[in-house]
């Protein structure tokens, strides 16, 4: 009996003695570190566990704060002491795995912000593509347009398959290129338009060469003057009716064509007379007057200067994932609804039917495109389909 009470005095000597070491406060302090070394071991596992296979997070903004949840946890880990009774080696098993779990969630991060400023930038391409030729005069900033949606494209396709922005990405890619190509066919088609009107303009002007001086006309002239004029008429006949040379067309081919009837009247007059008659033909020409014949105009009075464009800036609200469809101007114009590639939509159309002023403007190549009046393609900004009306397609 006396025994057991001098155990328990012994017992009660060395909680005093070990409390006056260390103090109250410092027990309580050490024992509730290490409970939350416990707890922080078994929330490491539950959150390894849970994040094992990265591919399972749904967004990016769940992804980055999955990131700063793993960093946080590795710092609580590398607190835990390497003492007796301290889950130590524990810890650092599960700094290991949760290392190896943050440099892939790393890896994806950048090839996600990578993806998604890709992204960005392509929908800000195509806003400001769309804004060049929206109710806007045809000029140079039309193929502008046509180079931020290929740069659009461009930056559309370095997007990885399997990012959350992927699918976003192909429906983007599918509605810009139907962009690039419409534009690319509307710019192909003026500028071939242009090309065939300056050789017809060109021609008319060798025609009248050889007739401009009526007192001295042989028959070889007016049969080079006649070949001229129909060159000229040939390749204003090759000039679409709807190009931004519409105007110019009508009132020179109208020209053209009674240049070449008087022309011919001369040259059939003078074989008449050389096959009727015994005079020369030198005499026969002679008695030609080609008083109806019309001095045509220059290609440099038809395409006068080009003003100044002010450039085309486009805001910051404008930016809004759109795009525009662009009705093709030279061949059948499809029709179709859309929706925005990131899922919504507003629409900003004009008609497809309306006429529009096109500024004049200098092609690359020196050629000068004069100001006119033409049909406009019908366009409704957005990422996809963009062709104006109807259902899809």
């Amino acid at each position: 009996m006396n025994s057991n009470k001098s155990k328990k005095s012994w017992i009660a000597i060395g909680i005093a003695v070990i409390l006056g070491w260390f103090g109250v406060n410092k027990i309580i302090e050490v024992t509730s570190a290490y409970s939350a070394h416990q707890k922080t071991l078994v929330d490491v596992k539950s959150l390894a566990d849970s994040n094992n296979n990265i591919n399972n997070i749904p967004n990016l903004e769940t992804l980055k704060s999955t990131q700063a949840n793993i960093q946080q946890s590795i710092s609580k880990l590398k607190e835990i002491p390497n003492l007796p009774g301290y889950p130590y080696q524990d810890a650092q098993n599960k700094i290991t795995n949760l290392n190896d779990i943050l440099a892939k969630i790393d890896s994806k991060i950048k090839i996600e912000d990578e993806a998604l400023v890709n992204l960005q930038t392509a929908q800000r391409l195509d806003s400001e593509a769309a804004k060049l030729v929206q109710d806007k005069s045809y000029s140079k900033s039309w193929q502008e347009a046509r180079t931020k949606w290929e740069q659009s494209i461009s930056l559309l396709k370095k997007i990885s398959a399997g990012t959350f922005v992927s699918d976003t990405a192909k429906l983007g890619i599918t509605a810009v290129e139907r962009n690039f190509s419409d534009v690319g066919t509307f710019i192909t088609g003026e500028e071939k338009s242009l090309q065939n009107f300056s050789a017809g303009v060109e021609a008319a002007q060798r025609a009248f060469y050889f007739t401009k001086d009526t007192t001295n006309i042989t028959l070889p002239d007016l049969l080079n003057a006649k070949l001229q004029w129909q060159q000229a008429i040939n390749s204003l006949a090759q000039v679409a009716t709807n190009s931004h040379l519409s105007t110019q067309l009508q009132s020179q081919l109208g020209a053209y064509r009674n240049n070449y009837r008087e022309v011919s009247k001369a040259i059939d007059d003078i074989k008449k007379c050389t096959s009727q008659n015994t005079s020369s033909e030198i005499s026969c020409t002679q008695s030609i007057s080609l008083l109806n014949i019309t001095k045509p105009e220059t290609l440099t009075a038809l395409l006068p200067s080009p003003p100044t464009e002010e450039p085309v800036v486009a805001s910051a609200r404008d930016f809004d994932h759109s795009s525009s469809r662009l009705s093709d101007s030279y061949g059948d114009t499809e029709s179709s609804d859309y929706t925005d590639y990131s899922g919504g939509s507003n629409y900003s159309s004009y008609s497809s039917g309306s006429r529009v002023y096109v500024s004049g403007y200098t092609r690359s190549n020196g050629t000068y495109v004069s100001p006119h009046y033409r049909s406009s393609p019908g366009r409704a900004s957005g990422f996809g389909s963009f062709r104006s009306g109807g259902s899809s397609s």
